[in-house]
C-alpha cells in the first residue's frame, strides 16, 4: 500500500493556527517533552495527517493534489519560522516487483515550494 502523510511540527502556536485551517483533522500527534518510542525525548510538538492511502501512483497523486489545493485556498502555508512540515510518500511492493512511479508536475513541485513544504519519498 502507498501511504500519502504530512507531518508538521514545531512551536504550539503555530501548529495551533495550521491545525485550524486543515481540510482534514490529523490522525496523530505529540508534544513537546514526550517520550519517543526509541527512548529520547522530542524537542517540539507535532501531528500527522494521513493524506491518502491508495495501491495505485495515480490516484495517490491525484489525492495529494487535491489535499495541498485545499489547504493553499484556505490560505494554509507552513513558511514560518516556527512551524516546519513535510509531505511523506511511501511506497510498498513485493520484493522483485518494479516500484511505482509518481509524476510531480512543475507546479505540484512550485506548489509544494510555495506553501513552503519539504517532500521525502521512500520506496
Amino acid at each position: 500500500m502507498n501511504i500519502a502523510t504530512l507531518k508538521v511540527h514545531g512551536g504550539d502556536e503555530g501548529l495551533a493556527d495550521i491545525r485550524d485551517g486543515l481540510p482534514v483533522e490529523p490522525d496523530g500527534d505529540w508534544r513537546r517533552g514526550d517520550v519517543k518510542p526509541d527512548g529520547r525525548v522530542r524537542i517540539d510538538s507535532g501531528f500527522y495527517v494521513r493524506i491518502a492511502t491508495d495501491d495505485n501512483p495515480d490516484e495517490l497523486l491525484k489525492a495529494i493534489r487535491t489535499f495541498l489545493a485545499e489547504s493553499s485556498a484556505r490560505g494554509i502555508h507552513f513558511e514560518r519560522a516556527d512551524v516546519a512540515a513535510e509531505l511523506r510518500i511511501s511506497f510498498s511492493s513485493e520484493r522483485g516487483a518494479a516500484t511505482p512511479t509518481l509524476d510531480f508536475s512543475l507546479s505540484d513541485l512550485a506548489l509544494l515550494v510555495e506553501m513552503g513544504i519539504n517532500l521525502s519519498i521512500t520506496a
